[in-house]
């Protein structure tokens, strides 16, 4: 299990599409299908996730475990669960662009 500590947060990447709607099984390479994924999960959140803005801020998180997130492109980190062989992105808190809502 990966556990994010301070402002840091675990997002489980949506999968890249490998067929598209005409049955075409696309080949790329992993790296640049890596660099396409930016929706993904909330897994999981570090104590002082969205805290640190500012003074002011009252602490309340815009994102919650569960919900899903668009995150900057190139933010964070691929890390593979060691239980169960999946693959995360570690991130910043601040990486967080926007949350999907009506899906």
């Amino acid at each position: 299990m990966i556990i994010p500590t301070g402002y840091r947060i675990l997002v489980k990447p949506d999968n890249v599409e490998q067929i598209t709607k005409s049955g075409i099984v696309l080949v790329t390479d992993e790296k640049l299908e890596r660099a396409a994924q930016h929706v993904g999960t909330l897994v999981a959140v570090g104590k002082q996730a969205w805290k640190a803005f500012s003074k002011t801020y009252d602490g309340e998180p815009w994102a919650y475990v569960g919900d899903r997130i668009i995150y900057s492109k190139y933010a964070g980190k691929f890390v593979k669960d060691p239980e169960t062989q999946e693959e995360f992105v570690i991130m910043n808190d601040e990486d967080v662009v926007a949350i999907i809502t009506g899906e």
